[in-house]
C-alpha cells in the first residue's frame, strides 16, 4: 500500500467531486498525489547548508512517507491531502470553494516551512540523528563559526 490513495481524499473533499475533477480516472487523482508526496517531502528536506547545522532537527523523511495504515504521521498526512486537492484542482472546478482550498494550501505550506526552519516542531515526527563516535561525542565535519583574534600589531 502506498503513503496515501485517492479513496482518503474524501475526508477534505467528496468523492463525487474527485470523480468529477479526475474525470473518473484514478491516474489523474494518482498524480496529483505523487506531486503532493514530493512537494511535501521537499518542504521538510533541509538543505546542506553550513548555517542550518545549528541544532534544527532533521525529518527522515524516508521513514515519514514509507509509513503505511495507522503509523502515519496524522497532521503530515492531513497536510498531504490537503495539497494533493490543491494540484488535483486546476483540472476543473466541479462546484468546489477555490477560495477555501486555497487558504488551506497556504496555511499548510506555510506550516511546513515553519516546521523545517525550526520555527514549529513537532516531536513524533522520526528524526535523523548526527553521527557519534565511540566516545559518544557527535562527529562534526562543519563547525558553525569560529573564535579568535589577530595578532597584536605593534610600530617597531
Amino acid at each position: 500500500m502506498a503513503y496515501l490513495i485517492g479513496e482518503e481524499l474524501d475526508s477534505l473533499i467528496r468523492e463525487f467531486k474527485i470523480k468529477h475533477i479526475s474525470d473518473g480516472n484514478p491516474e489523474n487523482v494518482a498524480i496529483a498525489i505523487s506531486t503532493a508526496i514530493s512537494e511535501v517531502r521537499s518542504r521538510l528536506t533541509s538543505k546542506n547548508d553550513r548555517s542550518l547545522q545549528d541544532g534544527r532537527m532533521k525529518y527522515d523523511t524516508e521513514a515519514i512517507f514509507s509509513a503505511e495504515g495507522n503509523d502515519r504521521h496524522p497532521l503530515i498526512l492531513n497536510l498531504t491531502k490537503v495539497v494533493a486537492i490543491w494540484w488535483l484542482i486546476p483540472r476543473n472546478n466541479a462546484g468546489i470553494d477555490y477560495e477555501v482550498i486555497r487558504d488551506r494550501y497556504s496555511a499548510a505550506v506555510e506550516f511546513l516551512k515553519d516546521l523545517a526552519a525550526g520555527e514549529a516542531n513537532d516531536p513524533t515526527l522520526p528524526v535523523i540523528e548526527d553521527p557519534i563516535d565511540e566516545e559518544g561525542n557527535p562527529i562534526s565535519s562543519a563547525k558553525p563559526f569560529r573564535m579568535g583574534s589577530r595578532k597584536k600589531f605593534n610600530h617597531e
